[in-house]
């Protein structure tokens, strides 16, 4: 019920414009760790940018939130600016989930070396869907991006995977190989798309989204000319702000949250600096945080009202990147 209610309350709060809120997101973004073994250009952890402390959440904090909120959550997203593969508490964090009744998905880059056992400890887990990020469908392409990965290794990862869930009885995780197009491999979706067939894999196309750290504090010009190498032809596969305007641009200070390794609250799951935080969980209970200045003021502000204080909202609106997510 509370999870039913909270579906209720978030959708009523967003028509009414409502900023101090009687109920919990229903979904959040917790994140394993913001460490990662590749160095993908677009990808602040992949430029080492030193603006976010690094490391990894334990377990003794994720147990905390979930603790406080896990009765209304559905959905928790357990990875945002790292590998969470190389989290050694992951599998407990799933299962703690699971007891909650909260659906957990992960996106990993499956550049890793796994034995049987870490094969099917993942897919007895519980998780609801494991995203694995490939954006090739050859070496060549594939580095060109995911520098230091292996693709063989990642292939042969998949692989792996898709054949201990076929000798597996009742496992429902989903597995999804996602292709973000760049300009460098828009000429392999047709490949990638066969060869997903031949493993025997969902393959999902994503856009390529800018340089993800810098995004939200730019313009679309400024970032579209600083990035041109990056991206495709075919610009329906980039992200950028829509034309159209509504009322309420960004709903996620209403419906979502970000929880990063650290503990730091963030609105969204662009926003990489623990700079912008709204709070810490380690501090506060997420109650007084999702209810606290900073939290009223963001709605504020993409609602267009006064408000007490500027957030990372306010820059986000002011660039147009806040239509975006």
């Amino acid at each position: 019920m509370k999870k039913i209610s909270n579906l209720i309350l978030s959708r009523l709060s967003i028509f009414l414009g409502k900023t101090r809120l009687p109920y919990f997101p229903s979904k959040i973004t917790i994140e394993s760790g913001n460490v990662c073994n590749l160095r993908c250009p677009l990808c602040p952890t992949g430029q080492h940018d030193n603006s976010a402390k690094k490391g990894f959440i334990s377990f003794e904090l994720y147990k905390k939130i979930l603790d406080e909120i896990g009765g209304y959550l559905r959905l928790i997203r357990l990875y945002n600016w790292g590998e969470p593969l190389l989290n050694k508490e992951l599998l407990p964090m799933i299962l703690y989930a699971r007891q909650y009744g909260v659906e957990v998905k992960i996106s990993t880059n499956l550049s890793l070396k796994l034995d049987d056992t870490d094969i099917t400890e993942l897919l007895q887990s519980g998780l609801k869907i494991l995203y694995i990020s490939c954006n090739g469908a050859s070496k060549d392409t594939y580095l060109k991006y995911h520098v230091g990965g292996d693709f063989g290794l990642v292939i042969d990862n998949m692989k792996r995977l898709v054949q201990k869930k076929k000798e597996m009885t009742g496992c429902r995780t989903k597995l999804v190989w996602l292709f973000h197009v760049f300009k460098h491999n828009e000429h392999e979706i047709a490949e990638a798309q066969k060869m997903a067939k031949e493993i025997g894999i969902k393959i999902k196309r994503n856009k390529m989204r800018p340089d993800m750290g810098k995004e939200i504090f730019e313009t679309t010009q400024s970032a579209l000319e600083r990035d041109a190498e990056w991206i495709p032809e075919n610009r329906k596969f980039l992200v950028y702000p829509g034309k159209k305007k509504k009322r309420i641009a960004c709903t996620l200070p209403w419906t979502e949250t970000v929880i990063n390794w650290d503990g730091t609250v963030l609105p969204c799951c662009a926003v990489y600096s623990e700079t912008f935080a709204f709070g810490n969980i380690q501090k506060e209970s997420f109650a007084q945080i999702w209810n606290n200045e900073m939290y009223i003021s963001a709605r504020k502000e993409i609602l267009g009202k006064k408000n007490k204080k500027n957030t990372i909202c306010h820059i986000c609106k002011s660039t147009g990147y806040l239509h975006s997510f």
